[in-house]
């Protein structure tokens, strides 16, 4: 029989172990919206992985760091002032996502915590530099400014580490306890003087009505003197014309004035008006009883 040489195989199952070890530290999978940077021996390596299936030799000495490169939110809260030094707190929230091919130089230059080192800070100053160009009472009225401002704030600032901003809105703004009190005793001030203003236009509006209705009743008077006026004199042409007439019949007819007399003189005595010039005889005995 031979004699087994249990060295020869105990050294063959080391070689097909590290061979082994070998082959399954040679590969990475770089998951989908990631990226892979390669780092050797302490050393970040220009090249970036694509997501999929890629060998790294030598294993051990390369290694491969994913990096999420799909879009990420981050939402940050800033105690920031106006111009006209109102305290406030404002939470923004930022969309962004890292560029793919850059990502080797954010982390070798940062590391995988750049949202606390770089983007939270920047979001901060961003909106503490924007609010301070602001009135308190304008940082509301023009929230879409004031938002698309911090917005090409933080687009400039985090381009330089290969931050790529989607977008950014205004979550909240809270002002101070003291201010929003003054803006309720301003509300109520501005209340009661539209109040005030309400009733004083109503007192005019009483006045103008006053004066009116004075004016009218004054035309009206004015309208019935001249009236009055009108009918007496209407009436005055009436009566001249009539003492005309009466005057024209005495001048044209001197009769009548005797008998005017005669009537006046006697109304109890019947009077009969005969023309001159007649040869009437009358008998007196039917006349006086």
């Amino acid at each position: 029989m031979k004699r087994i040489n249990f060295g020869r195989w105990i050294i063959i199952g080391i070689v097909v172990v590290v061979l082994l070890v070998i082959v399954l530290t040679s590969y990475a999978i770089v998951q989908p919206g990631h990226r892979g940077v390669v780092v050797n021996l302490g050393r970040t390596e220009d090249t970036v992985l694509n997501e999929g299936f890629h060998l790294v030799v030598p294993p051990m000495v390369r290694r491969v760091v994913p990096m999420d490169v799909r879009v990420k939110m981050l939402s940050s809260s800033a105690e920031a002032a106006s111009s006209d030094l109102q305290v406030m707190t404002v939470v923004g929230v930022l969309n962004y996502h890292l560029d793919p091919e850059k990502v080797n130089v954010l982390y070798q230059s940062v590391g995988l915590n750049y949202e606390q080192i770089i983007i939270a800070p920047a979001m901060a100053e961003a909106i503490k530099a924007a609010t301070a160009k602001y009135k308190v009472e304008d940082i509301l009225r023009k929230r879409t400014e004031l938002r698309e401002l911090i917005r090409q704030t933080l687009e400039e600032r985090l381009a330089d580490n290969y931050i790529v901003v989607d977008d950014f809105s205004l979550a909240d703004v809270t002002f101070s306890a003291e201010f929003d009190a003054a803006i309720e005793r301003k509300q109520v001030a501005e209340q009661e003087a539209l109040q005030k203003q309400y009733e004083l236009q109503a007192a005019q509006k009483d006045v103008e009505i006053a004066v009116a209705r004075a004016d009218g009743e004054r035309q009206a008077a004015i309208k019935r003197a001249e009236g009055r006026a009108e009918s007496r004199r209407i009436e005055a042409e009436a009566e001249a014309a009539a003492l005309a007439l009466i005057a024209q019949q005495l001048r044209n007819n001197p009769d009548l004035i005797r008998y005017e007399w005669a009537v006046r003189l006697s109304p109890t005595i019947s009077t009969v008006l005969l023309p001159s010039g007649q040869d009437i005889m009358l008998n007196t005995e039917g006349i006086v009883p």
